[in-house]
């Protein structure tokens, strides 16, 4: 080697002797682990677990939106919008007495006539002779028509464990109902909104696992379309 090109090399690596080098000139996120899902079945059986109508309404809610607990425990029944147009309205307020709030602002999430004929059910079989504008109140102990909180629903979910075998908590109902999105072809865009994600960065670093987990599958259909 020529001593004009002992020098070019040395130039191109001059700045590392001073052990100042920059180390983070990109630096990419990495992905969040996923927390996995429920199959459809696991969802039924929890569905069907359920002692009350309250309890199965609350589930379905979380399956059928991806609401965080926090968002449907602090639903009042102004909320929701079920003539002719079936919406729910994520309301951020900070004068919950059971402390559940939204997380990220507000949004509208549109849902089946299935889930708002569960909610009437639940209004005309369980719901206490109460004034209160709570959605999700105590029906048979405690203080009547008392808001519940997230310990009332973690004490759900653990009785599900043990009558059904599943192993659920509510934030894996949100994930499932993101999952299924996205299997079905919702662009992350819509997702995002959907969920209530601030930034759609926390949407694709949550759910990239997807695009790998169906890529096999995507592209044998697309062979398959291809050929027709």
């Amino acid at each position: 080697m020529s001593v004009c090109c002992r020098n070019a090399y040395k130039s191109l690596l001059h700045h590392t002797k001073s052990g100042k080098a920059k180390t983070n000139v990109l630096k990419l996120r990495e992905p969040k682990k996923f927390p996995g899902c429920l199959t459809k079945d696991e969802v039924r059986k929890l569905v069907d677990g359920c002692n009350n109508i309250r309890d199965k309404f609350l589930l379905c809610l979380l399956y059928e939106t991806g609401m965080r607990i926090g968002e449907a425990l602090g639903l009042r029944h102004e909320d929701i919008h079920s003539r002719g147009i079936n919406e729910i309205h994520v309301v951020s307020r900070d004068t919950n007495t059971n402390r559940a709030r939204a997380k990220s602002g507000e949004r509208i999430i549109h849902v089946s006539k299935e889930l708002m004929r569960l909610y009437s059910s639940y209004l005309i079989d369980d719901y206490p002779q109460v004034d209160s504008d709570y959605v999700f109140v105590n029906c048979w102990k405690g203080v009547i028509g008392k808001p519940i909180s997230k310990s009332n629903v973690d004490n759900l979910f653990e009785r599900l464990a043990k009558s059904t075998g599943v192993d659920a908590y509510p934030h894996l109902l949100r994930h499932t109902h993101a999952t299924e999105l996205i299997q079905a072809g919702w662009d992350l865009a819509h997702v995002q909104k959907r969920l209530g994600h601030s930034d759609i960065q926390t949407t694709v670093n949550t759910y990239v696992h997807l695009s790998n987990e169906d890529l096999a599958q995507k592209y044998q259909e697309y062979l398959k379309n291809r050929e027709q």
